[in-house]
């Protein structure tokens, strides 16, 4: 993500694929076919069919829990679940209530026979939906070997006993992507299923259904905590498509895309409003800047997703977008002395009176990014009905203040110790401007809530902050040393572990990321705590940006996959 990177004050020209990859001609000219009326009435009258049709699997529950089971996973996977949130509570409580914690889920209530898939799957939904149950429980399925056997489990005209077996597989490493500190049973299933789904790739003598083995691969890619809700939507939409006989209903399948079809067609709308703002601007003309303000768009789809938060969406994308102006401006034209003036600025709440005998193109791109934080802060003060300007302008002086100190560090070749870097890195990340702009657009908070987030800031918020700090410089680390940026997580812990050579390194950060997840996992579903609604949408920042880091940096260098992530959520309709 381009605005989380360090600040150094070398010049250097920006790479070619630092342009915009969305011409605007082609944005305003994108179709939305799916605003119409009669697509929502039709998508209505779904919901109220399906609805029926799981009021009557309700009444087989006994026996069949496996069934039901699916259903919901099928439900969250494409994307659709949040119109049947009553059902999914009833059957997810019935599946609690079956649940034994010593063995997990039997084949049936009368049933000695303890079903490994219907576990695993079981204790992935349920702690998703933060009912109390332990990993614990998958510590009955392994051998004195350590081999993870599948008891249980009927196959079907559809299925083979083998890929039944496999499925267990699939379904133990999904179960390992909510793992909670300390359960190092969840860290062996993730690596036994791991190994045992990537020889399926390999071995050729077997012949898996495509739409199975694309299940396993998006597994295998996507953590659940490195995705979001509507790339998964949009890829499990093809898997279903060509095996759909586990949604007992053609119906569902229709519903998810014609869902799809609609929610994108308000994503092209946004999408044609931003990149209008963009070309308004005219701030193209005046510095070459990284432009990413459709990707940007995508990282706010996946803080909120549903129709009626398109001013989140939007600011998402406008304040990540100012973050990188700042961000280019302080690495590729000013110079230290330039930089504090503009930290300076902001400190003073975009006094832009300070700039004044600044070049005219540096001069205007500082107005613009105060010109339009001063338009967000007026949305969030409307939203909030209060004066929203002193937490937002902290917001954005604190990321400022951690902006410079970095860029001395770059500048002076300084590289800080670990604790040193930590202490300001998190901040750098411009985390908080994004998640609270999008917050305060978003639901309404209490003063007491906003002061917790941001003033005494929260645990979640620390996580969250943190883990994208590390991911990004793990991801990045190679490009910024070669453009002579000595301050990062990694050339910091080699510092205070001389000894360490730079491979050690960045494991010992992407082992520190995965450890931080798990703890932000705990304090996301603990079933003991409240869950509040900007908890929600803090993690789901956290979701869709660890995505965007996948394959490396998906802001820096979109072309590697964040571009195919726009094609086929933003622009391609899907047929039905």
């Amino acid at each position: 993500m381009s605005n989380l990177k360090g600040n150094d004050i070398s010049s250097r020209k920006l790479p070619d694929n630092a342009f915009n990859h969305w011409d605007d001609d082609f944005v305003q000219s994108m179709e939305t076919p799916y605003l119409a009326s009669e697509y929502q009435e039709r998508a209505e009258t779904l919901v109220n069919q399906v609805k029926i049709m799981l009021k009557e699997m309700q009444t087989g529950f006994d026996g069949d829990l496996i069934q039901h089971l699916e259903m919901v996973d099928a439900l969250q996977c494409l994307g659709i679940d949040r119109y049947f949130q009553d059902e999914i509570k009833e059957a997810l409580d019935y599946v609690y209530r079956c649940w034994d914690g010593s063995v997990g889920i039997r084949e049936g209530s009368e049933s000695s026979v303890r079903n490994l898939n219907a576990t695993a799957l079981g204790l992935r939904l349920l702690r998703l939906h933060r009912y109390d149950v332990s990993a614990d429980v998958l510590k009955n399925f392994k051998d004195e070997n350590g081999q993870f056997f599948n008891c249980g489990g009927k196959n079907d005209k559809n299925n083979t006993i083998e890929e039944h077996a496999v499925r267990s597989m699939l379904n133990l490493l999904r179960a390992s992507s909510v793992a909670f500190p300390g359960e190092t049973i969840m860290q062996e299933i993730k690596v036994f299923s791991s190994l045992y789904l990537k020889q399926i790739f390999k071995n050729i003598e077997h012949s898996y259904k495509s739409s199975f083995l694309k299940e396993v691969e998006y597994a295998l890619t996507y953590e659940w905590p490195r995705t979001f809700t509507i790339w998964e939507a949009r890829n499990f939409i093809e898997i279903y498509e060509s095996d759909n006989f586990t949604l007992k209903d053609v119906k569902i399948l229709e519903l998810a895309k014609l869902n799809f079809n609609i929610l994108q067609c308000i994503y092209k709308m946004e999408m044609k409003t931003l990149s209008s703002w963009w070309l308004n601007s005219g701030i193209s003309k005046l510095i070459a800047f990284r432009e990413r303000s459709v990707e940007y768009l995508l990282m706010g789809i996946s803080v909120m997703d549903e129709r009626e938060f398109s001013s989140t969406r939007i600011a998402v994308a406008k304040v990540a977008t100012l973050a990188t102006i700042l961000d280019d401006l302080f690495d590729d034209y000013l110079t230290l002395e330039q930089v504090e003036i503009v930290i300076e600025v902001i400190i003073q709440g975009w006094n832009v009176s300070l700039i004044e005998n600044f070049p005219n193109n540096f001069k205007k791109t500082v107005e613009f990014v105060s010109k339009t934080v001063n338009e967000l802060s007026s949305d969030a003060t409307k939203k909030q009905g209060c004066d929203m300007t002193q937490f937002i302008a902290k917001a954005w002086a604190d990321y400022a203040k951690a902006s410079l100190q970095q860029a001395r560090w770059n500048k002076s070749g300084y590289v800080p110790t670990y604790n040193e870097y930590i202490s300001i890195a998190r901040t750098t990340a411009s985390i908080g401007p994004i998640s609270l702009h999008s917050i305060l657009l978003t639901t309404i908070l209490e003063k007491d809530d906003i002061e917790k987030i941001f003033l005494n800031r929260s645990r979640l918020c620390e996580l969250i902050w943190l883990s994208l700090r590390l991911v990004d410089d793990a991801q990045d680390f190679q490009d910024e040393k070669l453009h002579g940026q000595s301050a990062s997580a990694i050339s910091s812990y080699m510092r205070d572990h001389p000894e360490c050579l730079e491979d050690d390194a960045l494991c010992h950060i992407n082992c520190l990321v995965d450890q931080l997840i798990e703890e932000l996992l705990w304090e996301f579903l603990n079933p003991n705590k409240k869950f509040l609604d900007y908890e929600k949408l803090c993690f789901n920042l956290s979701r869709g940006i660890q995505c965007f880091y996948v394959f490396g940096d998906g802001f820096t260098y979109p072309e590697k996959v964040v571009e195919n992530q726009v094609l086929k959520v933003l622009v391609d309709l899907v047929k039905i």
